[in-house]
């Protein structure tokens, strides 16, 4: 193709023009690909690259939208319409970054979020997305929204970024660029109920944006082998059909600028709409702006979609129902609410199905819903309940795709497993060995189950730092707090007994203020107080062990989004330190459950936490630290030691400089503790599935999993299964030695040698 354009005579063509030339059919050559998947993947992180310059004035090419979060319980509601140019969001609740990664969605393309109602499980995520996209160099993200929504950032405890969130004003009305316009429709509570004869007056405060999304109309392009047939010469000509206009030739011919542009891509529009309660449903189905999208308006068949993250209980109403029927018949309408399949992380699921092979009990099955709970059904209308990662693409052709939503086989998972060399056998291997350790049904308690192992920002395989200690039948206690650690609940307990877990939740320890660690108490906090109400209760009493950062934005919590009310009570952690804490207020709460903080070394104000149940046990967990004497002095012969190993061995350099632990400072704190047992957690999310596994000479140590569950007597079986994990993830663990570099060892070796 390009040879046909050298053909000309040189002189004739300034190189500019020919570079341009050649950029013009590549372009066409990538567009007319018949193929979606081929052409298009907003889940490849390729799509878009980070070092390459992306030209945003033109309409795009490709357009699709995907539901990144389909309101499941537990799950967020999340819908993501990406471009080949960048990409927006529809809320982002607690764990949309997570998803994004595990289907390869490339967060440094979006730049945009839109808000529905300022509400704090709409906006939970944000903070993962701002890290991540500092990282790829974004320097700025633009929020739009309901007022208010700007002061979400105070609410972090430290200035994590430099990336500038910048929030659009209302007066606005909308957000335009080359590729869409989307219309900002704010619906107004009313302040007094349907029957009140006030019920008109709005309350200025409460309001919900819903959003009209145009996308633009794509013009045909200039096919330049089309140009070559006509016999047009590079040049003016070139350029007045690029533009639309006919010319004719020197010899008299007429070409036609239709005859050699492709055919235009037709626009389209979508709606996303929040109606939050009854009080805001007389002003959401009166709203003008939604009047003229709905029959028997022309605009009618021009909607494609309307995403629906209304709750259950408003989509049944009567109203509601009326307003969805005034839409044309062919218009999708996804329902986005707690009714839907919570099937979400292919890779969760995976990684237990296989892990529960080498215990069933330790590694217990997650308990997600694949189907649907119907919510309603309208005659003659197109109502879905999509599971996460369906995608609807609008450009180059309108079709749904399944393709990435979550079916998972049990059985093709463990028939994968068992064809990875070398598995089988070590699976038995193992087998035999549990069979000559006798089981005991003694010290049922204490209960340790692991939320949260990975540490900065969740991965497909981890999430962020949470343990629950289930302290006796009654009473547990959380050990930090990152994100998604609620989502983690619903996924391991399901919805009812995630509920009874938070309701014997009696106290909360919270390490340090970094984001990884905090940022999931609002949402269990909330849930917590929602759990209670269900059984018609007033919530028990909390009690907060905390940092004074993390207590500062609990304040500003309360002021920005909800209070949770007079039934916790705050402990901060520097009174709860050495012999003092042992005799804390807080302990009288807590029975013959003792619990002592003690600051280790990783920023200020973080700390370890040492648990003691009377002479029957104890546990102490590290926080975040690097090898700390103080913490080795308060949990001297402690029954299991859970400590932080975020970096491997021969990376020392640079877990000495950001204040964390290797595995083998963690076995020599293990062996200076006289730790009857240790468990290695907080592993970085460079090492996605397992970190690098070793099998050490005194076989007490043990990797934490998400959703691995130990008791005390199970500790004596977690070194054996390193041989089968070591099989089972072997080509992970290979891609980490392959991604040891001679500039971490150089640096390692002048470290030591100091």
């Amino acid at each position: 193709m390009i040879s046909q354009f050298v053909l000309f005579p040189r002189c004739l063509i300034s190189w500019k023009r020919f570079k341009l030339s050649l950029v013009q059919v590549k372009l066409f050559s990538e567009t007319s690909q018949p193929d979606i998947k081929e052409n298009f993947n907003p889940f490849k992180k390729k799509f878009v690259s980070k070092n390459l310059y992306v030209n945003e004035s033109r309409v795009a090419n490709r357009v699709c939208l995907t539901v990144i979060g389909n309101g499941a319980y537990g799950q967020p509601r999340c819908v993501g319409l990406f471009t080949d140019l960048k990409g927006y969001l529809f809320n982002c609740g607690e764990g949309v970054g997570r998803l994004c990664r595990e289907y390869d969605i490339n967060i440094s393309q979006i730049k945009h979020i839109f808000i529905t109602e300022r509400k704090w499980e709409n906006l939970s995520g944000l903070s993962d997305i701002i890290i991540t996209n500092e990282t790829f160099g974004v320097r700025k993200m633009y929020m739009h929204g309901p007022p208010g929504i700007e002061y979400f950032s105070n609410l972090l405890t430290a200035s994590i970024t430099s990336l500038q969130l910048v929030k659009k004003p209302v007066t606005d009305n909308s957000y335009i660029d080359h590729s869409v316009k989307i219309e900002y429709v704010p619906v107004k509570k009313l302040k007094n109920p349907v029957g009140s004869k006030n019920r008109h007056q709005e309350d200025e405060n409460a309001v919900s944006f819903s959003y009209i999304c145009n996308i633009f109309e794509k013009q045909g392009e200039l096919l330049l082998e089309e140009c070559i047939k006509y016999g047009v010469p590079v040049g003016p000509d070139l350029l007045k059909l690029k533009k639309g206009e006919d010319v004719t030739l020197p010899c008299g011919k007429v070409v036609y600028a239709s005859d050699v542009h492709s055919a235009a891509q037709p626009g389209t529009t979508f709606l996303v709409v929040d109606c939050p309660s009854e009080e805001y449903l007389d002003a959401f189905v009166n709203e003008e702006k939604f009047h003229k999208c709905q029959l028997p308006h022309d605009g009618a068949d021009g909607i494609s979609a309307v995403f629906h993250f209304s709750p259950v209980d408003v989509i049944k109403m009567k109203k509601y129902e009326e307003w969805i029927n005034r839409f044309h018949q062919n218009t999708y309408h996804f329902l986005l609410n707690s009714y839907n399949p919570s099937m979400s992380s292919a890779a969760l699921h995976q990684t237990q199905n296989v892990l529960h092979l080498l215990h069933p009990e330790i590694f217990g099955l997650i308990q997600e819903v694949e189907k649907p709970t119907p919510v309603c059904s309208y005659l003659h209308r197109k109502i879905m309940q999509p599971p996460p990662f369906l995608q609807y693409y609008f450009r180059p052709a309108e079709k749904l795709c399944w393709s990435n939503t979550v079916s998972l086989n049990q059985e093709n998972c463990i028939e994968s497993a068992k064809s990875i060399p070398g598995f089988e056998e070590e699976l038995e291997i193992l087998k035999n060995k549990l069979k000559c350790i006798p089981r005991s049904n003694e010290n049922t308690y204490p209960e340790v189950l692991f939320l949260g192992t990975g540490s900065a920002t969740s991965t497909a395989y981890r999430n962020v730092s949470c343990i629950l200690i289930n302290i006796n039948s009654h009473d547990s206690i959380l050990l930090d707090c990152g994100e998604g650690t609620f989502t983690q609940l619903v996924r391991y307990f399901g919805q009812v007994g995630a509920n009874d877990v938070l309701r014997r939740i009696s106290c909360i320890f919270i390490s340090h203020r970094h984001t990884d660690h905090y940022l999931g108490l609002f949402q269990i906090l909330k849930a917590r107080t929602e759990a209670f109400a269900i059984d018609g209760k007033y919530p028990q009493p909390l009690n907060l062990i905390l940092p004074y950062a993390i207590n500062d934005s609990l304040k500003k919590f309360a002021v920005i989004f909800e209070s949770f009310g007079r039934n916790i009570r705050t402990f901060f952690c520097r009174h709860m330190m050495n012999e003092k804490g042992k005799e804390s207020k807080l302990n009288k709460f807590l029975g013959d459950l003792k619990l002592q903080t003690v600051l280790v070394e990783h920023c200020s104000d973080a700390y370890g936490i040492v648990l003691e149940y009377g002479s029957k046990w104890k546990i102490v967990y590290s926080g975040d630290t690097a090898p700390c004497q103080k913490l080795i002095n308060a949990g001297m012969d402690c029954t299991l030691l859970i400590h932080e190993a975020t970096i491997e061995d021969n990376l020392l350099y640079e877990a000495n400089m950001k204040k964390h632990s290797t595995p083998q400072q963690v076995i020599d704190i293990s062996e200076k503790m006289n730790a009857q047992y240790t468990i290695m957690t907080h592993f970085s999310k460079r090492y996605l599935a397992v970190p690098v596994l070793q099998e050490y000479d005194k076989r007490h140590v043990g990797y934490a999993f998400d959703f691995m569950k130990v008791h005390l007597h199970d500790l004596p079986l977690l070194p054996l299964f390193v041989p089968a994990m070591k099989s089972l993830f072997q080509e992970q663990l290979h891609s980490h030695l392959e991604k040891s570099t001679p500039v971490a060892t150089l640096e390692n070796a002048l470290f030591k040698s100091r």
